[in-house]
This record gives structure tokens, C-alpha cells and sequence, in this order.
């Protein structure tokens, strides 16, 4: 089995074996975003990579939007790339250790690159790191819940994370 760890992760920016990556923002996450007004909101995007949604959503005033990933590659890239962006707003590090108080966190695909038995601990976390009133907004369970018996696993392994509906 793959140990998914920052090697791993790292290799696989080195490698540019990045399919997830849109190489922009997601319209889904600017959509979202479009409609909240409190720009002062604390935003987490946990396994960020690239960071094309935190600079999006830099670019359009939420000035408190951090980034957090795993791999140092892309986040290194980034800081390159917006020498401007805020460093204490940038984190590498394992999501499960970062602290903070956040208004919304933001999934989009740490959720599905987690190995599955790690699912509950992740609500648990998003919980712990969330303020209260604040929210978990996803992007990423569609194609998860395509295939049934990802459905299912995620069900088993995930009893804290309840799925309301989604955007399209």
C-alpha cells in the first residue's frame, strides 16, 4: 500500500502528477464565494496544492483566507508566485496537527486523498478547528459518491459527517 506522506506528496508535485489540479480556481468555490459578503471571515483550504483558490479568493478581498498543505512543493511555488500573500497565512504542515479558529473551511479534495479509516478523525478535526456557527463547505464528495462502494466505505468509516446536498 502507498504511504501517503510528504514525500509522497511531494514527489508527486516534482513529478507534475497532479490530475486534481484545475490549474485555476474551481468555479464551484468563486460561486460560493460570490454570494458572502463578510470578507473578513477566517477561510482554511486545507490541501491546497497550487493555491488557486486561496489567491482567487485573496484577489477578491477575504484577506483572512490561509492555506494549508502537506507538500512544500507547491506551497513554496505559491509563495514565488504571490511573494504579496500574507506568510503567516500559509502552513505546511499535517492538517491533523494545524490549530486554528476558522469561520469556513474549505473541501475540495484532502477529504478524498485521506486513507478512508482516517475519515471520522477528520471530522473531528474540521470540528475542533471550525468556530462555532462555522462551516465545512465541499466540493469533492460528487464524484466520491458516484461509485457505490465508496458511498458505503465512507458511511462506515465517516458516522460524524452527514451530507445535506450539493451544489452543481
Amino acid at each position: 500500500m502507498i504511504e501517503l506522506n510528504k514525500e509522497y506528496w511531494n514527489q508527486r508535485y516534482h513529478e507534475e502528477n497532479t490530475g486534481w489540479d484545475l490549474g485555476q480556481s474551481s468555479p464551484s468555490i468563486q460561486a460560493y464565494f460570490d454570494q458572502v459578503d463578510d470578507k473578513s471571515l477566517r477561510i482554511l483550504i486545507p490541501g491546497a496544492g497550487n493555491g488557486h483558490d486561496v489567491i482567487a479568493l485573496f484577489e477578491k478581498g477575504f484577506h483572512n483566507v490561509h492555506l494549508l498543505d502537506y507538500a512544500a512543493k507547491p506551497v513554496n511555488d505559491f509563495l514565488e508566485r504571490y511573494p504579496h500573500f500574507p506568510a503567516n497565512q500559509v502552513h505546511i504542515e499535517d492538517f491533523f496537527q494545524h490549530e486554528g479558529d476558522y469561520d469556513i473551511i474549505v473541501e475540495q479534495t484532502l477529504f478524498c486523498a485521506i486513507d478512508p479509516i482516517l475519515r471520522n478523525n477528520y471530522a473531528q478535526k474540521v470540528s475542533s478547528l471550525l468556530v462555532a456557527n462555522g462551516k465545512l463547505i465541499g466540493f469533492s464528495l460528487i464524484a466520491l459518491l458516484r461509485e457505490d462502494h465508496l458511498l458505503e466505505e465512507t458511511k462506515k468509516n465517516t458516522p460524524l459527517i452527514s451530507m445535506k446536498g450539493f451544489l452543481t
